[in-house]
């Protein structure tokens, strides 16, 4: 009887000591689960700030550009949200411009007239289209086509 005594007493204490492994092996399933919870909850909390802060320098890229843009395209006002979304979207200032344009039929570029303006140096050295070079100014090459062409016309001949 003594043994059975002992036998039940070192089965109680086998009990327990599993008892105790169990639970400190669902406490740390339960740790590394939370911890994975968190570690997720921290990832996409660092994206929605990285996507966030992306969307603030578009906007930041947007509204510096826009101005520009109208100059170009004054029909652009009316549409400033819908550019604005295509920008946030991944489009440039201006190609988010020329589409919301284009897809209103609304797409006219400003006309810009430059006119003749008269004086300065730059424009009386420069040669005029259909005018005759002198011979310093010619190539090798025109020269001798020149030469060529004479002498078909019969103007000289080279014997």
């Amino acid at each position: 009887m003594a043994d059975d005594t002992l036998d039940l007493e070192q089965l109680d204490n086998e009990i327990e000591k599993e008892s105790k492994v169990e639970k400190r092996i669902k406490d740390l399933s339960e740790k590394v689960r939370v911890t994975a919870e968190e570690r997720d909850a921290g990832g996409r909390k660092l994206e929605e700030e990285v996507a966030r802060a992306s969307n603030l320098q578009k906007e930041v890229e947007f509204l510096n550009s826009f101005g520009d843009q109208l100059s170009k395209y004054p029909d652009a006002s009316p549409f400033k949200d819908k550019i604005k979304e295509k920008v946030l979207r991944g489009y440039s200032v201006e190609d988010a411009t020329i589409s919301t344009l284009a897809s209103e039929g609304k797409l006219s570029p400003k006309e810009v007239h430059v006119d003749n303006v008269a004086g300065g140096s730059a424009a009386i050295n420069q040669p005029i289209p259909g005018a005759q070079k002198t011979v310093s100014e010619m190539t090798r090459e025109e020269k001798r086509a020149k030469l060529i062409e004479a002498e078909q016309r019969g103007e000289i001949s080279l014997s």
